[in-house]
C-alpha cells in the first residue's frame, strides 16, 4: 500500500465507519446464507456427511451452467464460517448452519426463516413499496414454512384449547385454517368422539396437514381446501377455532369472519380465537409490519377493539387471556 492510500485511509471516516460495522455486515450476510442453504435442502445434505461440489449440485439439481455461481455460493458459506472445506469436499461448520440443520430443531429454522425472509424484507423495502403502492400478496409467502414457524406456539395454543373445554365437550368442532394439523390431532386426542371440520385457502398447507394425520393414523377428519366465506349452513358447531390467522383478513372482512363464525355455531357454541396482537415484541412488531404492507390481510389487531368487535357480531360473553408471558399474544373466547 502506498503511503499516499494511507493517509487517506486514516482520514477518511467512511473507512472506519465500515470497518466498525463489519460484525453488523458479517451478521447479515450469515443468517441470509444460512436461510438460503435450509430452505434449498443444503444443510440437510451436508448434515449426512461431507459431499464434494459435483455432489451437492446434484442433490440441489443444479444445471451444469450454474456450477461456477453454485461455487460461488458455497465460498461465500465458507468465508461466513458456516461451511468448512478441505481435499475438495464441504461439511457443516458454524454453530448457526450445525444448529439449524438437526432435524429437532426445524421448528426453529422455519422460524428463522420467517423472520429472514419476510420481516428484514418487510423493513427493508416498507418506504419503496409504500410509495410506489407495491402491495405483499399471499403468493409471496410459502405456506408450509409458516405452518411450521408456528409450532412454536403450539404449548400456547393447547393451553388455549384447554381454556374452551373447561366447561364444555363440543361434539362438532370447526377449524378455520388448519396449518401444519398439530392442533387437529391434539383436539382429536383430546376429543374422540368429536366430529371435527378443518379448512384452509392454501391447497399447500392442506396437504401439510392431510400429511400430519396420516403420520399420526388420523383418518376420520374432514380436511378441506376451502375458504370460510363459503361455508354454508347454521347452527352447525359447538366449537369453532381460529389460530393465529385473524390478521389475514382485512379489518373490513374481519367482522365478516365475526359474523359468519356466530352464525355457524350453535346457540350456546363458543369461538376460540388466538393471534399475536399489538403491542408486542420486536418479532411481532414486524409481523405487523408486512401484513400492514400486503393485500393479504391487515394490522394485528389490538386486543380491545377485537373484544369489541365480537360484541357487535352478537358474541354474549366475550374474555381475553395474556397467553405468552411478558408477550401480546393473546386468546379470545367468545360463547353465542
Amino acid at each position: 500500500m502506498q503511503l499516499t492510500t494511507l493517509k487517506k485511509l486514516i482520514f477518511d471516516k467512511n473507512i472506519f465507519a465500515f470497518l466498525r460495522l463489519g460484525k453488523q455486515v458479517d451478521t447479515v450476510y450469515r443468517t441470509s446464507f444460512v436461510t438460503a442453504a435450509n430452505s434449498s435442502g443444503l444443510l440437510n445434505s451436508l448434515n449426512q456427511g461431507e459431499q464434494s461440489l459435483i455432489q451437492l449440485q446434484q442433490q440441489l439439481t443444479i444445471d451444469d451452467t450454474k456450477r461456477d455461481a453454485l461455487e460461488a455460493w458455497l465460498e461465500c458459506g465458507v468465508r461466513l464460517g458456516e461451511l468448512g472445506f478441505r481435499s475438495g469436499r464441504y461439511r457443516l461448520k458454524g454453530k448457526l448452519s450445525r444448529h439449524l440443520a438437526k432435524q429437532e430443531n426445524q421448528i426453529a429454522a422455519a422460524m428463522f426463516e420467517e423472520a429472514i425472509r419476510y420481516h428484514y424484507d418487510a423493513l427493508l423495502s416498507a418506504p419503496v413499496r409504500m410509495k410506489q403502492d407495491k402491495a405483499y400478496q399471499l403468493s409471496d409467502q410459502d405456506g408450509k414454512v409458516i405452518a411450521q414457524s408456528s409450532q412454536i406456539l403450539e404449548p400456547f395454543v393447547e393451553e388455549a384449547i384447554e381454556w374452551s373445554l373447561k366447561h364444555t365437550q363440543p361434539k362438532a368442532i370447526l377449524e378455520v385454517g388448519c396449518g401444519a394439523g398439530k392442533y387437529l390431532v391434539y383436539l382429536r386426542d383430546r376429543l374422540a368422539s368429536s366430529e371435527i371440520t378443518a379448512i384452509d385457502y392454501q391447497a399447500d398447507v392442506v396437504a401439510q396437514a392431510n400429511q400430519t394425520l396420516l403420520q399420526n393414523n388420523i383418518k376420520d377428519i374432514d380436511l378441506r381446501h376451502q375458504s370460510f366465506f363459503d361455508m354454508q349452513g347454521e347452527s352447525l358447531y359447538d366449537l369453532i377455532t381460529l389460530h393465529n390467522n385473524i390478521y389475514y383478513f382485512t379489518e373490513e372482512q374481519r367482522q365478516t369472519v365475526l359474523t359468519q363464525a356466530h352464525k355457524l355455531l350453535k346457540p350456546g357454541g363458543q369461538l376460540l380465537m388466538t393471534t399475536s396482537c399489538q403491542g408486542g415484541s420486536s418479532a411481532i412488531t414486524a409481523l405487523n409490519l408486512w401484513f400492514s404492507l400486503s393485500d393479504v390481510g391487515g394490522a394485528l389487531p389490538e386486543v380491545e377493539q377485537l373484544k369489541q368487535s365480537l360484541g357487535q357480531s352478537g358474541f354474549a360473553h366475550v374474555n381475553s387471556k395474556r397467553l405468552m408471558p411478558g408477550e401480546s399474544y393473546f386468546a379470545f373466547l367468545a360463547q353465542k
